[in-house]
């Protein structure tokens, strides 16, 4: 299994426009990637304009096949301009398995 772990501060004011874009996101992640085992979101309750996103794929072809998805590149504008900064993602890998190549942005 790949996981991403990203840590994401939104702009104070931006959270409910975040939290909607997420939910939206996560939504379409659930009802058309089986290969994604997990998507998630989290507000921190110590911190309340950061965010925890986790990702969790079968394998690296799962991750790829969510970066090909249709609707990854409007949530990524969706979610661009409430942040305060870059997401601090960190990857993950379950023992034997090879992490996955970034993403190509185009």
């Amino acid at each position: 299994m790949i996981t991403f772990v990203a840590h994401c501060p939104v702009k104070p004011g931006c959270e409910d426009a975040f939290e909607a874009a997420m939910a939206e996101m996560a939504a379409n992640v659930r009802a058309h990637e089986p290969g994604a085992v997990f998507y998630e979101f989290s507000r921190s309750v110590d911190d309340p304009s950061t965010y925890l996103v986790i990702e969790a794929y079968a394998d690296e072809e799962a991750f790829k096949a969510h970066w090909r998805t249709d609707y990854i590149r409007p949530s990524i504008a969706k979610t661009s301009p409430l942040m305060n900064g870059a997401p601090h993602v960190r990857q993950y890998v379950s023992p034997g398995v090879a992490p996955a190549a970034p993403p190509i942005r185009d």
